[in-house]
């Protein structure tokens, strides 16, 4: 009977050193707000690049041809890319180096103008300019 007793307060020891406060932390955590910070997760090496994606997917068809320009270094250029090619599904993502294929160009953080395309959009954080001829 005094070794039932022992394992019992031992058990019940061992279950509340074993207790984490998150446990009841979650049923008060801010779903909405969590929700919205794991979204953006991902692309948290440049900011504003998710919403950018998807004013330009906003703008454009599935089919669309769009080059991808920014002036990034080689690593930070190629996560742009694959990020983009991700969040345009369903138009064809090529990269700057291939302007002659492209109806678009999506200028994230750049201002610039290219010969034989036009500005039809400007955001935050860059601009999308079609192909005039």
């Amino acid at each position: 009977m005094r070794q039932r007793a022992l394992r019992i307060a031992v058990a019940i020891a061992i279950a509340a050193a074993a207790f984490q406060p998150f446990y009841l932390r979650i049923y008060t955590t801010d779903r909405a707000r969590f929700a919205a910070a794991l979204t953006e997760l991902p692309y948290r090496k440049l900011p504003g690049m998710r919403q950018f994606a998807l004013d330009v997917r906003a703008r454009t068809r599935d089919g669309d041809t769009i080059a991808i320009a920014a002036p990034l270094q080689q690593d930070g250029y190629d996560y742009l890319f694959r990020r983009a090619r991700y969040l345009l599904g369903g138009r064809f993502v090529v990269p700057q180096e291939n302007l002659a294929m492209a109806t678009y160009i999506a200028c994230f953080h750049c201002t610039s103008a290219a010969p034989g395309f036009v500005e039809i959009w400007r955001g935050r954080d860059g601009v999308l300019l079609r192909r005039t001829r």
